[in-house]
């Protein structure tokens, strides 16, 4: 019955991603959410919508966190290492904390266990954190290639990472040329 599928090949859809020295970026067009990953999102929403993160755009399929910020929402990046070839073929720097990054700049959140890449934001700007005190960076975020788009403090993510067992570190990062 189903003897002619592997003849198919690969029904994955993707696009044309390079870096700026030429370099092929893999990646794949994600599908859109299902019945269940929208009920998650929702939920999702539904704990920490408020002050601390803000919904930008509703569930859609298309493009993850890499696909929002090094492809213009067009499509998913899923391979983290070559997020690394991206920073470093597009002449991106890391920046010594938040209160140098500007807007656009990127808030890359790495696992300390294996210094992965395991997420990464825009930085749209500092605000003063809920419970008063010193300003937190604020990011715009596409949490998975199924969530929305949502604005968030960039401590609600490690904090969530650290629930799912896993400590995390953000890195600023820029691509504007050095002084």
């Amino acid at each position: 019955m189903f003897g002619g599928v592997p003849l198919l090949g690969s029904t994955a859809r993707s696009i044309v991603v390079e870096t700026r020295t030429g370099r092929r970026i893999s990646n794949e067009i994600a599908p859109a959410p299902g019945l269940r990953e929208r009920e998650i999102y929702r939920q999702a929403l539904k704990t920490h919508v408020g002050p601390v993160w803000h919904e930008r755009k509703a569930a859609t399929g298309g493009y993850n966190c890499a696909g929002h910020v090094w492809a213009s929402r067009r499509t998913a990046l899923y391979n983290s290492a070559e997020w690394r070839l991206i920073l470093e073929d597009d002449g991106y720097a890391v920046l010594p904390g938040s209160e140098s990054a500007v807007f656009g700049d990127l808030a890359l959140y790495i696992r300390q266990d294996n210094n992965e890449i395991w997420h990464v934001a825009q930085f749209i700007g500092l605000r003063p954190l809920l419970t008063g005190g010193s300003n937190e960076a604020w990011l715009l975020s596409k949490l998975n290639d199924g969530s929305g788009e949502v604005m968030h403090f960039a401590c609600f993510l490690s904090t969530y990472y650290k629930t799912l067992g896993y400590e995390t570190r953000v890195e600023y990062w820029t691509d504007r040329p050095a002084n």
